[in-house]
């Protein structure tokens, strides 16, 4: 919203509730009890299931008209701004958020007085620019309303910098370059977003496969579904009867750097998708000297296609980030995108393990049961972790004991459960603790004296002997001051000792363990 001093004629949008306005989906997010059917050797297999489900009617029944409200308003290449107006109009919400966008920060060098109308709107940034907006804002609407996610917020999010790059490059440019630009660019990742959105599962199926078998993103995708992500989109579009020059500019291209550019008018969109595709992957850090060197190459490779140097790209995407954040701010979401993978000793798949801790989101969101929950937190731990046993234990309250209920390791010996569970009382072992002084607790070395001054008799005999336990954590789970849980894990001679980073996903998972124990107690 714009600053308080500016004065607004009619409407004061500062007074007026546009959450009031801005209608919303409040049910619970679509669950899907397996996953799509696909076939390698027959993409129709998947792209009908996609369809299906889309248009299934206990799944995204708005979807369809949504794609059509914003197909209407790309249409309009040589209508009145009248004959937009009444487009938009007919939405409450999307006339909001317009309004409420214009007279923000962003676009405050237009008009110092407010904008109140949409045909005042018009006059001032010109009918093209608000179309643009309409349609961009119903799109990025959409994939709010399902970003249940960490998946889905981030493609939301890297779909609005790509817009923004967009529309940065036409003014760089000092033309249009194509009315379809930066809606083509919010949707060039529209049916990798797709998949991740009505089909979880297989999604992280490819995202595993990708790093497994050390191929792209796209061959991942067709190993599994038969069709690339790209072809997937460009599909979907082609069926919902989005125009034509927004599907074209959704294909990829195939360059190497070096390669002289020549490139027909009506395929310079195209490309120029490509190059904002690409550069918004590329970390935007203004001084980092691995993003430049990134963005040099970049430039290298699309050298003819724009008179960029890699500073300069780089700047781009920097600013762009800049008035993402300014959007997503005004429009009621968290603007902070997950930071790239990173390489880590003690985690087996950091893809995997991002992607499991969505999933358990997820199931807090849709209601599942503490034990589906807990199963799926305690899975994603065992598969994405070094660690030799994980144990979550639960308060019995009849007997005041901490109880093993889910239990993950590569041994486990008979009667393991009677074994690991404890009295809670005050008492010098170190579970109890971890309980007395509401802390998480670290053994390194179970062999050290100090460690084996603190460690109860029945741990080293049952558990740290048997099981060879070089040193194991503690990690107890309290809501509304009360102990109600308990995370373990342990690890050998062989694995490496959890680093800061492996800790705090520890303790991620723990705040999860929370927010179950918190909605369930509801």
């Amino acid at each position: 919203m714009g600053d308080r001093e500016s004065s607004h004629t009619g409407i004061d949008l500062d007074i007026i509730c546009i959450s009031e306005l801005v209608t919303r989906d409040e049910g619970a997010p679509e669950k899907f009890q397996d996953s799509i059917r696909s076939d390698p050797n027959d993409y129709r297999v998947y792209l009908n299931g996609i369809i299906k489900r889309m248009q299934g009617k206990d799944a995204f029944l708005t979807f369809a008209q949504q794609i059509n409200n914003v197909n209407r308003i790309l249409s309009m290449d040589y209508s009145s701004a009248g004959d937009i107006a009444r487009v938009i109009l007919k939405d409450l919400s999307l006339t909001a958020q317009v309004l409420k966008l214009v007279n923000s920060s962003i676009y405050r060098q237009f008009s110092d007085k407010g904008i109140s109308t949409l045909s005042e709107a018009m006059i001032i940034l010109g009918t093209d620019e608000i179309r643009e907006l309409a349609a961009g804002l119903k799109i990025f609407e959409m994939m709010k309303s399902r970003a249940n996610s960490m998946v889905l917020r981030d493609k939301m999010l890297r779909s609005l910098h790509r817009s923004a790059v967009a529309r940065q490059i036409e003014r760089e440019k000092g033309g249009r370059t194509s009315d379809a630009f930066p809606i083509s660019a919010m949707l060039y990742e529209f049916g990798e977003y797709l998949v991740a959105l009505l089909d979880p599962d297989t999604y992280i199926r490819v995202e595993v496969a990708l790093e497994e078998e050390g191929v792209s993103r796209e061959t991942a995708a067709k190993m599994i579904l038969g069709v690339t992500y790209f072809e997937l989109g460009q599909m979907v579009a082609l069926k919902f009867n989005l125009p034509q020059k927004i599907v074209q500019a959704m294909r990829p291209v195939s360059l190497t750097a070096g390669q002289s550019l020549k490139i027909a008018p009506k395929e310079e969109t195209r490309y120029l998708c490509a190059f904002v595709y690409e550069l918004c992957n590329i970390p935007a850090l203004e001084n980092d000297a691995v993003s430049l060197d990134a963005a040099g190459t970049l430039v290298d490779k699309y050298r003819g296609l724009l008179d960029f140097d890699a500073r300069q790209a780089l700047m781009l995407t920097c600013t762009a980030m800049d008035r993402v954040i300014r959007h997503a701010e005004i429009l009621g979401i968290d603007p902070v995108l997950t930071p790239p993978v990173k390489s880590d000793p003690g985690i087996k798949n950091k893809v995997k393990l991002d992607l499991g801790i969505s999933r358990v989101e997820e199931a807090l969101g849709e209601g599942l049961s503490i034990h589906e929950i807990f199963t799926r937190l305690i899975d994603t731990m065992a598969q994405c972790f070094y660690f030799k046993q994980i144990v979550i234990s639960i308060k019995k309250k009849e007997n005041n004991t901490m109880v093993p209920r889910f239990v993950r390791g590569e041994k486990r010996l008979e009667g393991f459960g009677q074994v690991m569970g404890f009295k809670i009382e005050s008492a010098s072992d170190i579970f109890n603790n971890a309980i007395d002084r509401k802390t998480d607790i670290i053994v390194k070395d179970t062999q050290k004296e100090f460690s084996r001054q603190q460690i109860p008799s029945w741990y080293m005999e049952k558990i740290a002997c048997p099981f060879l336990v070089k040193g194991f954590g503690i990690f107890p789970v309290f809501v509304d001051g009360k102990i109600v849980s308990m995370l373990y894990v342990d690890w050998d001679e062989k694995t490496p000792d959890p680093d800061q980073n492996t800790l705090s996903y520890i303790q991620r998972f723990r705040q999860q363990m929370i927010k179950a124990f918190t909605l369930h107690s509801k």
